[in-house]
């Protein structure tokens, strides 16, 4: 799974929504488990022309112990949670993108 901010986005963004990640159940626990892994990393296919790094967050399901419908739905709900609450703090749309990985795990 990948999480992508748009343009609004800064590297603290996606520093704060990898900490708001790994703390949101249920994905707190598979991490605790280790059954899944968050990495900040440079995007491979970032937005042209726009200033500064262009980093994503990746999620690693670790063995079969989620289906990616659910990975998507726990993803879905805290980056939604996150969104709305840095909203109500700072203003501004991070307009985050979450899709699935290449079959590849790019």
């Amino acid at each position: 799974m990948r999480v992508r901010l748009g343009a609004g986005g800064t590297v603290d963004d996606v520093r704060a929504l990898k900490t708001w990640l790994e703390r949101e159940e249920p994905l707190a626990e598979l991490l605790s488990e280790k059954k899944l892994t968050i990495e900040a990393q440079t995007s491979t296919d970032g937005t042209r022309g726009r200033l500064g790094p262009d980093l994503e967050l990746v999620l690693r399901v670790l063995g079969d112990v989620v289906t990616i419908a659910a990975l998507t739905e726990y993803t879905a709900r805290a980056v939604k949670t996150w969104t709305n609450n840095r909203r109500r703090l700072q203003g501004g749309d991070p307009q985050p993108q979450i899709r699935p990985l290449d079959t590849d795990g790019e």
